[in-house]
């Protein structure tokens, strides 16, 4: 009885961990390309010798997003997967549709932004 309240709380938490990573997905990718390619103050502005610190701080902010949300995602799929196997994409599309969302909070023009448009 403990173990299956356990798994439950378990499987809880992961859900609101991975809502809430898929949500601001938009703006730490954003900030992640902004920091790769040496432009973390801002596309007006040149970095000079701060680059490299800049690229470095964007490779760390990559695999601290990747730690975050690959590991509950490839959760979520394994779980789909044993409930039914046709919905092991299921946490994939959330993603997708979550994303999408916390772009439309940001706005598109916002988004855009990031990557050096607008």
């Amino acid at each position: 009885m403990g173990k299956i309240i356990m798994e439950r709380i378990k499987f809880f938490i992961s859900i609101i961990w991975f809502v809430c990573i898929s949500i601001i997905s938009p703006v730490w990718t954003g900030c992640i390309y902004m920091y790769i390619t040496g432009h973390s103050k801002g596309y007006a502005y040149d970095l000079g010798s701060e680059t490299d610190i800049s690229i470095f701080l964007g490779i760390v902010f990559l695999i601290l997003w990747l730690l975050a949300i690959l590991p509950v995602t490839v959760s979520l799929c394994k779980k789909c997967y044993k409930k039914r196997k046709s919905l092991v994409l299921m946490p994939l599309l959330i993603f997708m549709v979550l994303f999408a969302a916390g772009v439309n909070i940001v706005s598109w023009k916002e988004f855009i932004k990031f990557f050096g448009y607008f």
